[in-house]
């Protein structure tokens, strides 16, 4: 069963902000809720945070890989609607990257909102099977990506950052490969024990992404159950 995204965070806004904590923390309601959206996949779902602490990146993998078929993780895209608009709206330049790409649905809505200007590219760990031939796929890791300094006029990264291990490192990569402007999504997330994903960094206020991300002049949005955050790149851009 695929839950789209505008679904899936109501579901979660009333599991973080109405289910009282002793409740939300207990394995017995978040066995019922989790194998009613994993199946047999649940038992990953529900061990991942007791283990992560002492999972390599490639055993970290193998979790991802375990739960990739299970239909709530076959959506087109996290991006809740006005995200996925704004960001459609506020693009720049003619060299734009997908960081942490997926399925590269995103950069493709992209290549299709701007026609024939531009060059297009996604990158992920995986390189997606996505046939359009307007958009060049590259395998790279976030926290290492595999391209010049200041490279592409719009860099974007959605929904990603909550699973990496070394945000920082990577949203350092993301600032510099980016030419003109960056746009990040993450979501609205309180933390729990048991999360219907394998989310280790959450972003439950404005002011933890806006400490994450570090830089005063930005563009700070709530969107539904998304947080957005545009940057556009200066010399010397103040922090906060």
């Amino acid at each position: 069963m695929k839950l789209s995204r505008e679904i899936t965070s109501v579901v979660n806004w009333m599991l973080d902000n109405l289910c009282p904590p002793l409740l939300r923390d207990s394995r017995l309601l978040m066995d019922f809720i989790i194998r009613f959206a994993y199946a047999d996949k649940a038992k990953y779902i529900l061990e991942f945070k007791e283990q992560y602490p002492f999972l390599t990146d490639d055993e970290i993998g193998k979790y991802y890989e375990l739960i990739k078929d299970v239909p709530i993780n076959k959506r087109k895209t996290d991006l809740n609607k006005k995200s996925l608009n704004y960001i459609l709206n506020n693009i720049i330049g003619n060299k734009i990257i997908d960081v942490a790409c997926g399925r590269g649905f995103l950069i493709e809505k992209i290549s299709q909102n701007l026609e024939t200007r531009g060059e297009f590219y996604g990158v992920d760990i995986i390189v997606p099977s996505n046939k359009n031939v307007n958009i060049k796929f590259l395998e790279g890791n976030i926290t290492s990506l595999p391209f010049r300094n200041k490279e592409f006029d719009t860099v974007i990264c959605t929904h990603a950052l909550e699973h990496v291990r070394d945000a920082k490192k990577a949203f350092e990569e993301i600032m510099r490969i980016a030419r003109r402007r960056v746009i990040i999504v993450v979501p609205c997330q309180r933390e729990y024990k048991y999360t219907p994903d394998l989310h280790i960094n959450f972003f439950p206020y404005m002011y933890r992404f806006k400490e994450f991300i570090g830089i005063k002049d930005a563009i700070y949005l709530k969107l539904r159950n998304d947080y957005l955050c545009m940057i556009d790149i200066k010399d010397n851009y103040k922090e906060i």
